[in-house]
């Protein structure tokens, strides 16, 4: 799959917030597929009460209505059509935390994950914690 998330705070932890479409369902981007929402039309549906992102709960539905879709680290999974690979492009915070990511939109092990200055944010996660 293919798709565009955020990661949020919940409860001294992350959640990652998402939506995610098949390769079927994917929008042509140059040699990729991808999602074809944008994070600021998925984030402002939710906000408005028509919600493209899963999963809500209470907490998460007041986070977003207090915040705005640039406010959170973010990033997006594409296809590689000339490589033959899946790509996350996200905020350097979402990098800790590549196991939710990855499990999320089921891909392999050795997906790259990869900065983009177009997903930056202002607001802080709570660190991963190393396992014990």
């Amino acid at each position: 799959m293919v798709g565009i998330f955020w990661l949020l705070p919940s409860a001294g932890d992350v959640v990652l917030l998402g939506h995610d479409v098949t390769l079927e369902a994917a929008e042509a981007y140059g040699d990729c597929l991808t999602d074809p929402l944008s994070h600021y039309d998925a984030w402002e549906s939710t906000k408005r009460g028509k919600p493209l992102l899963a999963p809500l709960d209470a907490a998460t539905k007041r986070l977003i209505a207090a915040s705005e879709y640039e406010d959170w680290p973010r990033g997006r999974v594409v296809h590689d059509g000339t490589a033959q690979k899946f790509i996350v492009y996200a905020d350097l915070q979402i990098f800790p935390h590549a196991t939710l990511v990855r499990a999320h939109f089921s891909l392999p092990p050795d997906a790259p994950f990869r900065t983009d200055p177009h997903y930056r944010n202002s607001k802080r996660l709570p660190r991963e914690q190393p396992a014990a």
